[in-house]
């Protein structure tokens, strides 16, 4: 049975998911101790390519877009939290000694500054303390995350401008994460991988039960939506991926990954998991949030279908995401 953590307020708190092709709305809620989606809705980004970390980009389209989607789905609630993705994010991995309270804080800004230089005065940043990857290792993992102040202004402001009181500015990889180890129940010393395959972008992350090792973005910098069925495209991608199995596989030693989820639009095409498991040498299998949640059919979006709960990850992943 898994531990209880304390969360956002559920009940009054929308997740906003905006793609480079598609927005994503959800509402979750909470019956009986368990999580249940209440509302979802997949529209169209009015804004063509659009791109979290393309500056100057008008906002005035996707809040309106937004706006029509809450009213057409009965989703009254006015605290909102999003997430941002792509190459202008900066998530490094720094390692202490055991520190506590403001000695740590001090730490990793000061580590920060070292990495980053000047660049790091128009950033937001944050961090998370990592789960030790092994038994008795000295010392404590830290995940330190950067993000352009701009995009992170920008992002408020569209929620703002759809109506709404923007309490969180969250990462995708990091929402994704926390979508998977809240819903699924790995096995202890099970290692895998979780691949969200966009349109332009691929959220990666690496994890074990509790555990989280590696996240990233894969931007390819593509002019035309991401097709894995074409040879080229699919061998970028794999290439960065046995990049970043090979950083976990050095950070921590003698684990190893044993299986791949995959989640996202681009999961919804046909054979991409056989293209993956030839590619990667792993077991692969497509894994829907929506199977992990209790729901009513008739109360999601109109014509709603349950094939639409793997564009959903990061949203609902947002929407469970701890105070």
């Amino acid at each position: 049975m898994k531990e209880e953590k304390p969360m956002l307020g559920l009940k009054n708190l929308v997740s906003i998911d905006i793609g480079s092709n598609l927005i994503k709305v959800v509402q979750l809620g909470q019956f009986s101790g368990k999580i249940r989606l209440e509302k979802a809705g997949v529209i169209d980004n009015p804004i063509s390519n659009f791109r979290s970390d393309g500056y100057g980009v008008s906002r005035n389209a996707i809040a309106r877009a937004i706006r029509h989607s809450l009213r057409k789905n009965r989703i009254k609630a006015r605290d909102a939290v999003s997430s941002l993705g792509g190459s202008s994010i900066i998530i490094q991995y720094f390692k202490f000694p055991p520190l506590s309270g403001k000695e740590l804080e001090n730490a990793v800004q000061l580590e920060a500054q070292r990495v980053m230089g000047s660049e790091l005065n128009g950033m937001e940043t944050d961090f998370l303390v990592l789960p030790r990857n092994q038994k008795g290792a000295p010392g404590q993992d830290i995940l330190f995350a950067a993000v352009p102040k701009e995009m992170v202004q920008q992002r408020r402001q569209i929620l703002e401008q759809a109506g709404l009181n923007p309490i969180v500015v969250d990462i995708d990889c990091l929402a994704l994460t926390n979508c998977f180890l809240r819903l699924k129940n790995l096995a202890s010393g099970e290692d895998i991988m979780l691949l969200n395959l966009g349109a332009r972008l691929i959220s990666l992350a690496i994890l074990g039960k509790e555990s989280l090792y590696l996240v990233r973005d894969i931007s390819l910098d593509l002019e035309a939506p991401l097709d894995l069925k074409e040879e080229n495209m699919l061998n970028r991608t794999v290439e960065e991926i046995h990049r970043s199995i090979h950083y976990y596989q050095g950070r921590v030693q003698g684990n190893k990954v044993t299986r791949v989820f995959l989640t996202g639009g681009g999961s919804m095409t046909s054979e991409i998991s056989n293209l993956f498991s030839k590619a990667l040498g792993l077991p692969v299998e497509k894994w829907n949030p929506m199977q992990d949640l209790e729901y009513t059919p008739g109360k999601l979006a109109y014509q709603f279908k349950q094939s639409q709960g793997y564009l959903l990850a990061i949203a609902i992943g947002l929407g469970l995401r701890e105070k």
